[in-house]
C-alpha cells in the first residue's frame, strides 16, 4: 500500500460527533487554531457548550445518536462536508446495556448511513482497545489482531458491533475512505473529573479528592496481574489530523510508552501493590455495582485484565505520528488532576463542585458523547 501524502487537510469541511468530550475536546483545539487550513467544523452534541475556545470556532448541531429523530438533524450536519470524525460515545448508564447499545451501536449505523447518502468522502471511527479479542500475552499486537471483543463487557461488546456496523456501510463504498482508530486508555487533566464521575461514581470520587495526595500514596493498592496502557488525548487528536490530512485509510493503534504491568503501574502513582487474585477483585467490583456503590459494571475490569497491549507501528510509520507525552507522565497527571478535581468549561468536563447541572445531563441517567 502506498503510504497516504499530506494534502486534504486545507479547505476541509469536518463534522465531530461527540466534540465536546475528551477526545472531542482536543481535536477541535486542533482544528479550530488558527492555521489549521480548516474551512469549516461542526460538531453533533446533546448539549450546547459554551461560547469559548475551542467550542466558539464550531458550528453547533444539537441531536441524541440514539434516537430516530436525529436523522433530519444528521441530514443537515452533514450536508456539504468532506469529512465525518465519529467520537460519540455513551458510557453510562451501565445498568441500561440496551440504552447504551441503541446509542452506540443503533447511533453508529445511523450516522454511517447518513454520510453515505451525504456522499462523505472521508469517514473516521473512534473505535477502541477494547473491540480486541482477549490475548497477546506479552507481546503488544498489531491491528490483525481479531476484533470480535471481549464478550463479558458491554462496552468491548458495542465497540466490536460498532466497527463491524462502519464496515458494512462504507468500508466498500467507492470514493469513501474509512479509517478505524483504536486507541488505549485516553487521558488528560481537564478529562479527569468527568471520567471519575463515569468510573467512580459520586461516593468514590468525592472520597478520592479529600484523600490528600501524600496520604493516598502511603495507601497500598490491591492490584490483580494486568498490563495497562495510557495516551494523552492531545496526542489521539495530533494522530486524528494526520489521519485526515493524508486521508489515510484503514486501522490505527495508538498508545504511548512504557507498556506498565501491576508493579510499575503502582510504582508510577508512588504507591506500593498489594497483589490480589482477579477474581477476588471482580466479585468486590460486583458487589459494588449491585449495591448501587459503583457505575462500573465488571465487564470493565475484564477489559483491563484480558485486552492485549498495543502496537502503535502503524501509526508511526503512516502518520509519522510520535506521542509527545510519555505513559508514565500522563498517567501522575491525570490522577493529581483527579484528586484536586480539575475539569473544564462545559457540561461533560465540568470540575468537580462546579455548577450543578441538569438532573438528565447526570451520567448515571443519561448517557453522553465521549
Amino acid at each position: 500500500m502506498a503510504e497516504p501524502t499530506s494534502n486534504h487537510l486545507k479547505g476541509l469541511r469536518v463534522a465531530v460527533t461527540g466534540a465536546s468530550g475528551n477526545v472531542g475536546t482536543a481535536l477541535l483545539r486542533r482544528l479550530t487554531a488558527p492555521g489549521s487550513g480548516v474551512a469549516e467544523v461542526r460538531g453533533l452534541v446533546r448539549r450546547q457548550p459554551p461560547s469559548i475556545a475551542p467550542y466558539d470556532g464550531v458550528r453547533w448541531h444539537l441531536a441524541d445518536l440514539g434516537e430516530t429523530r436525529s436523522e433530519h438533524e444528521l441530514t443537515r450536519f452533514l450536508d456539504g462536508v468532506d469529512a465525518v470524525v465519529h467520537l460519540a460515545w455513551a458510557l453510562q448508564p451501565g445498568r441500561q446495556p440496551e440504552r447504551l447499545h441503541r446509542v452506540n451501536v443503533d447511533g453508529t449505523r445511523r450516522l454511517a448511513r447518513a454520510a453515505a447518502g451525504a456522499g462523505v468522502q472521508h469517514f473516521v471511527h473512534l473505535s477502541s482497545l477494547g473491540a480486541y479479542a482477549p490475548g497477546g500475552g506479552d507481546r503488544e499486537v498489531a491491528e490483525d489482531w481479531p476484533v470480535t471483543g471481549i464478550p463479558s463487557a458491554q462496552y468491548s461488546r458495542d465497540k466490536s458491533q460498532a466497527e463491524l456496523v462502519v464496515r458494512e456501510q462504507l468500508g466498500s463504498r467507492e470514493g469513501t475512505t474509512l479509517t478505524v482508530v483504536r486507541p488505549t486508555l485516553v487521558l488528560q487533566p481537564e478529562a479527569s473529573s468527568e471520567i471519575g464521575r463515569y468510573f467512580l461514581g459520586p461516593l468514590l470520587f468525592g472520597a478520592a479528592r479529600l484523600l490528600p495526595g501524600s496520604v493516598a500514596r502511603l495507601l497500598p493498592l490491591p492490584l490483580p496481574s494486568l498490563r495497562v496502557q495510557v495516551v494523552h488525548a492531545d496526542d489521539v487528536a495530533d494522530a486524528l489530523v494526520a489521519m485526515l490530512d493524508r486521508r489515510a485509510p484503514g486501522p490505527f493503534n495508538l498508545a504511548a510508552e512504557p507498556t506498565f504491568d501491576a508493579d510499575s503501574l503502582a510504582r508510577t502513582l508512588g504507591a506500593v501493590r498489594v497483589p490480589v487474585p482477579a477474581v477476588a477483585v471482580r466479585a468486590a467490583l460486583s458487589a459494588a455495582f449491585h449495591a448501587r456503590l459503583v457505575p462500573t459494571e465488571p465487564g470493565w475490569l475484564d477489559i483491563a485484565l484480558q485486552a492485549p497491549a498495543l502496537d502503535s507501528s502503524r501509526a508511526r510509520r503512516l502518520l509519522e505520528w510520535s506521542p509527545k507525552h510519555p505513559g508514565d507522565e500522563v498517567l501522575r497527571q491525570f490522577v493529581a488532576a483527579l484528586g484536586r478535581g480539575e475539569g473544564a468549561p462545559g457540561a461533560l468536563l465540568r470540575p468537580a463542585g462546579g455548577p450543578e447541572r441538569d438532573p438528565a445531563d447526570d451520567p448515571a441517567n443519561v448517557p453522553g458523547p465521549r
